[in-house]
């Protein structure tokens, strides 16, 4: 296994309930300073630690929807439509 260089060690705290609050710098580095997702594997070198990588944010809204649709090169099967049994059959 391979032990990377830090530069700065530094303390996290985790509550009773499982919480904790980063450093600042890292969540700053990060892009996580109003909080946000991340990733959590557990690595098994015996020493009971944890890899924590940052999950990329997701953009919140249609911004670009259209244009990530256009771009699809595989189109969605036709629908089979059928008529539901309280409607006429005209």
């Amino acid at each position: 296994m391979a032990y990377y260089r830090m530069k700065v060690l530094d303390t996290l705290t985790i509550t009773e309930k499982g919480q904790a609050q980063f450093p600042a710098s890292w969540r700053k580095q990060a892009g996580l300073v109003h909080g946000g997702p991340c990733d959590v594997r557990v690595l098994d070198d015996g020493r009971q630690s944890l890899l924590i990588t940052p999950r990329p944010q997701k953009r919140r809204g249609a911004a670009g929807f259209l244009t990530h649709l256009e771009g699809q090169t595989v189109a969605f099967p036709k629908v089979k439509r059928h008529t539901m049994p309280f409607q006429s059959h005209s």
